[in-house]
């Protein structure tokens, strides 16, 4: 920037007075003839003319003036005195030095003003073709790029019929550069640390949390606004190399500004996670593990054109530059708004049948936000449904011990608000000066919480039961099994299993914790297990000692009363009857009909939206033994 300015800037003794004034007010704002450019709407051929005193047109030194915050009414006068008297003997603009569509219409202003005639008066010149008044006025005073015939009809009435095909190119540049994208002068600049480039290349992540972490950058988009967030996910499939496929996540989000998407883009390489700014090293790792080219188009409502950067990973590493050029393109609908991720060169094949499967691994993953109707997702144009919990109703409850239990206990716990360090992540207290983990001195004010339900599941499954544990909606763990292990801290083996009591039956226990403040991996698919805040959310949920009262007591443990444990000793027997809620023939539990029950649950069979024909089954079941009946007749599927 130093030297551009040295090799650019004549001496001050040669320039007039008004390229003076431009010069310092530039050398003030510590501006480059690029972001002078970019701010301006004016190329650098033009500037360098202006600042070199050899053109003095208004417009520019007015738009240079304000952008650099001189005093308007100073520079309005040096003009007026020393300008002013010879504005009709600058030359035509030249349309070999047009390059933008700002340009163009400047140059088309700038030749009406030279000639002296009025729209009025260019209206009358039918010979050289239709000039409308209206029409040029439009063109000229909203700054649009004017039809071809158009173009050629006005260079011809204000004298420059020779320089008409000059002209018609200038037309052409301005409409590429309009479409294709106008290079920004400021680039999104990376620092990647050693850390997080190793990381990049030894990393597992699955495809669906590669995904699942750009889903994520859009829903924390989305969240201040407190509507749906409506995201699609396009697989674009190479007909012959499956290294030119593609996909593309889009979202309808507020979007972001270059310089938003600058910051977004550069934040995760440092490491750093800054609690919802910026798209976090997650976004760099995802985009690296799905594809080596990546491009991020984003822009605002009222943002004419689409700022758009591209990452190509390959040739980032090649060439060591971590200076990434941005770009702006125009909109095909003015109120368009959002972010596109488009991430080529895959690495692994997709192939259209791949939806199908996404779909279903997306809906288990984003349940909660799918069913509470805050995410709509779609996948290769086809609606990804929540995988929902198959649960008995909250009304439904047993006896244990003199005590009516629900089916389903829901919790809330607040937690004390604690300053996350921005570097570590480490929870330290509000009023901390340094991070006590790490020293660092940045930090983001959290309050926390852990709220979530536990229920128990209509039909046992071997595999199908456990809890899932959610960071910002998204299942990190999944029908996990952890907390229905007792660790005793007095032995150095593992930890012995306590549910469910028949393990080749199954279990039943199913639920959803929210624990947003936690820390997670980098990848998102395990929390720190070691942290202060995983071991507060396991005490909470469920309790430091075991669950069944005689083994607590055993250890000399009072009686655990957690969420888990209130569950566990209402529901932990599979006795049919309505004594645990389990459907039976009046002879044994029928587990393989609550089993098929419990797919056409999920398959959206309405017969089996409620838990009657659970309850029904059971109840029957308490009736027969009664009654002293024989196995009652069991339906396994709809009728």
């Amino acid at each position: 920037m130093g030297n551009e300015r040295r090799n650019s800037d004549p001496p001050d003794a040669q320039l007039s007075k008004v390229a003076r004034r431009l010069k310092l007010s530039r050398d003030r704002a510590h501006l480059s003839f690029g972001q002078l450019a970019e701010a301006t709407g004016y190329s650098k051929s033009t500037l360098h003319r202006t600042f070199m005193g050899k053109e003095c047109r208004w417009e520019v030194v007015k738009a240079v003036a304000l952008e650099c915050g001189d005093d308007l009414g100073e520079v309005t006068a040096l003009w007026s005195a020393e300008c002013e008297t010879i504005a009709p003997r600058v030359p035509a603009p030249s349309p070999g030095e047009i390059n933008t569509a700002a340009e163009l219409n400047s140059a088309m202003r700038r030749l009406l003003e030279i000639s002296g005639m009025s729209l009025r008066q260019l209206e009358s010149h039918g010979e050289f073709g239709s000039l409308p008044k209206s029409t040029v006025g439009k063109v000229l005073k909203e700054r649009r790029l004017p039809r071809e015939s158009l173009l050629e009809s006005f260079v011809r009435a204000l004298g420059q019929g020779s320089q008409v095909e000059a002209w018609r190119d200038a037309l052409h540049r301005a409409s590429r550069n309009e479409s294709r994208g106008v290079l920004q002068s400021i680039p999104v600049s990376f620092t990647p640390s050693p850390r997080l480039l190793s990381m990049l290349a030894d990393l597992p992540m699955s495809d669906v949390n590669c995904l699942a972490e750009l889903i994520d950058n859009s829903l924390t988009a989305y969240a201040p606004t407190g509507t749906t967030a409506r995201i699609s996910i396009d697989f674009e499939v190479g007909t012959e190399n499956y290294r030119k496929s593609s996909v593309v996540i889009r979202d309808g989000s507020p979007g972001m500004d270059a310089d938003t998407l600058r910051r977004s883009l550069a934040v995760g390489w440092s490491a750093r996670n800054l609690g919802g700014e910026g798209f976090g090293i997650g976004f760099n790792i995802a985009t690296a593990r799905l594809g080596s080219h990546i491009t991020v188009r984003s822009a605002r409502v009222n943002d004419p054109r689409w700022t758009v950067v591209t990452l190509d990973f390959s040739a980032l590493e090649k060439s060591g530059e971590w200076a990434v050029p941005v770009w702006t393109e125009k909109k095909t609908e003015a109120d368009d708004c959002g972010t596109q991720i488009t991430v080529r060169g895959l690495r692994e094949t997709w192939r259209r049948s791949n939806g199908k499967s996404m779909r279903v691994k997306l809906g288990n993953l984003y349940s909660y936000p799918l069913r509470k109707g805050k995410l709509y997702l779609e996948v290769n144009g086809r609606p990804v449904l929540p995988r929902r919990p198959c649960i008995w109703a909250e009304s439904r409850t047993v006896i244990y011990r003199k005590q009516e239990i629900s089916a389903v206990q829901t919790f809330d716990f607040p937690l004390a608000t604690k300053a996350i360090c921005l570097n570590c992540q480490f929870a330290n207290e509000t009023r901390a000066g340094l991070c006590a983990e790490c020293g660092g001195i940045e930090f983001r004010h959290a309050e926390r919480q852990i709220a979530g339900w536990l229920g128990i599941q209509r039909y046992a499954h071997r595999t199908e039961y456990g809890i899932d544990f959610l960071y910002g909606g998204r299942k990190i763990l999944s029908q996990d099994k952890s907390l229905f292990i007792w660790n005793n801290p007095d032995s150095m083996g593992e930890g012995a299993p306590e549910y469910p009591e028949e393990p080749l039956r199954g279990g039943r226990i199913v639920g959803e914790v929210h624990c947003d403040h936690v820390p997670v991996t980098y990848a998102k698919d395990a929390f720190d297990y070691g942290s202060v805040e995983w071991q507060q959310v396991v005490r909470l949920v469920r309790g430091e000692s075991p669950l069944l009262p005689t083994m607590a007591r055993r250890y000399g443990y009072s009686t655990n009363e957690s969420p888990l444990a209130n569950l566990f000793n209402g529901f932990r027997r599979m006795d049919p009857g309505l004594r645990y809620l389990v459907p039976g023939d009046g002879n044994k539990a029928t587990h393989e009909a609550a089993v098929a029950w419990g797919r056409a649950f999920h398959q959206g069979v309405p017969e089996y939206e409620s838990d009657e024909i659970w309850y029904a089954a059971a109840k029957a079941h308490d009736s027969a033994v009664a009654n002293g009946q024989g196995p009652a007749e069991v339906r396994l599927r709809p009728q």
